[in-house]
């Protein structure tokens, strides 16, 4: 890799989230903050200390020297240098770009390492779990579902019916890629389906009132950014309408589960996972939950689900949409 300096990337007015907020709130004696989570490269000084941020699946990596007194031990914050370093990733065909960015060797000692934990889980990693007669795909239609979407909440709503689930949602964030097949005739492994759901949540089943899931649904878009929706992926049964030309917390209508119009004064079983049960991706409504029971982790829900549905004949992407967007 050749260090090559970015831009520092976007101005302080244009940088807006959470981790502001954080780092106002820390303590002046830190005197650098790497953070993480969002996949937007940044690098910037608030108040004098270094703030930076690298890129999603590894494209920047972020590089501080920090200058230390040698005398008091303090660190010299205006001496201190961060900054985005590019790493290049499949490009070894672009002769200009691979000449510019050449890869660097493995590691013996980490090579070695990898390799022994890769043959110690390829046993797992290569157990048939299913089939499928088609790829699930990421792509979602005009509501805003898709066919992964579909199939992983299914999987989730099946593994909790015992706890009195009657709808499950799963965040788009949590699936990771596509699923798609590595055997023959459609086979499916299981390492096929934890590069879809890699995070090892639990599943959690909890009663919402009407009134609250219409909150959950809404709290799909958020004021400070409405145009990036974040729509969780409902389980077979439950469908409603969204319109895009109503204002802010109130798009959502026609909810409904199994055909019946679900009223505000309804208590609904729900599951999501366990990071949308603590309110992640904002769905803080998730909080307010009654009647917490835990299940299985999401993949072995999914595993089992695909196990199970596909022991007759492969499964197939082709379901109808659950949600509808007028408008």
């Amino acid at each position: 890799m050749v260090e090559r300096d970015l831009d520092p990337g976007p101005s302080l007015e244009l940088l807006r989230g959470r981790y502001l907020e954080i780092e106002r709130e820390l303590d002046p004696a830190i005197d650098l903050v790497l953070s993480a989570h969002t996949h937007r490269g940044y690098n910037c000084n608030i108040g004098g200390r270094p703030v930076i941020q690298g890129a999603s699946f590894g494209r920047l990596v972020s590089v501080v020297d920090i200058a230390v007194d040698p005398a008091s031990g303090d660190v010299v914050r205006d001496q201190t240098r961060a900054r985005n370093l590019p790493v290049v990733n499949g490009a070894e065909g672009e002769r200009g770009i691979a000449a510019d960015f050449p890869p660097l060797p493995p590691d013996p000692t980490v090579a070695a390492i990898v390799e022994a934990y890769r043959s110690a889980a390829a046993p797992l990693a290569n157990r048939p779990v299913g089939r499928i007669s088609a790829p699930f795909e990421r792509r979602p239609g005009a509501g805003g579902d898709h066919a992964l979407g579909r199939l992983i909440a299914d999987a989730q709503l099946a593994a909790t019916r015992g706890n009195g689930a009657q709808v499950a949602f799963t965040n788009p964030g949590g699936i990771r890629a596509s699923l798609r097949a590595s055997g023959r005739d459609g086979t499916v492994t299981y390492a096929d389906a934890y590069s879809t759901q890699p995070f090892g949540n639990s599943l959690v089943t909890m009663t919402l009132t009407g009134a609250q899931l219409k909150v959950l649904l809404e709290q799909q878009w958020s004021r400070a950014r409405p145009e990036q929706a974040r729509i969780l992926q409902p389980s077979a049964g439950f469908t409603y309408e969204w319109d895009s030309r109503r204002p802010h917390g109130h798009r959502i209508e026609g909810m409904r589960l199994n055909g019946r119009v679900i009223d505000p004064s309804d208590d609904v079983r729900v599951t999501i996972n366990s990071f949308l049960a603590a309110g992640g991706d904002s769905f803080r409504v998730l909080r307010e939950g009654r009647d917490r029971v835990g299940g299985p982790l999401d993949i072995d829900a999914l595993t089992e689900f695909l196990q199970a549905e596909s022991a007759l004949r492969p499964l197939s992407p082709k379901l109808p949409a659950r949600i509808r967007r007028t408008g």
